[in-house]
C-alpha cells in the first residue's frame, strides 16, 4: 500500500525530500497500528552480519541435503 502510495506521489511529479518520504512513512506505520523506530536502534551492522552468518550456518546443513545438482536430474 505505501508503495502504491510512493508510486502515485512519484507519477504525478510530487517532488518529495527523504525528510517528506519519513514522515509520510512513519504515518502510513502509525496508521497501521505499528511501532515506529524513532532513533537508529541498538544493533550494529557487525551484530546483525554476524547473527545472519551464524543463522545461515544452521541452515547450510539443510541446504546442503536438499541440493539437487542439474546433472543428476539428466
Amino acid at each position: 500500500m505505501y508503495l502504491d502510495y510512493a508510486e502515485d506521489q512519484a507519477e504525478k511529479g510530487v517532488p518529495m525530500t527523504m525528510y517528506d518520504w519519513s514522515e509520510k512513512l512513519n504515518a502510513f506505520l502509525r496508521f497501521n497500528d505499528r511501532e515506529v523506530l524513532e532513533d537508529c536502534g541498538q544493533i550494529t551492522a557487525a551484530i546483525a552480519k554476524s547473527f545472519a552468518h551464524s543463522e545461515f550456518e544452521k541452515y547450510r546443513p539443510i541446504q546442503d541435503k536438499l541440493f539437487e545438482s542439474d546433472f543428476d536430474k539428466v
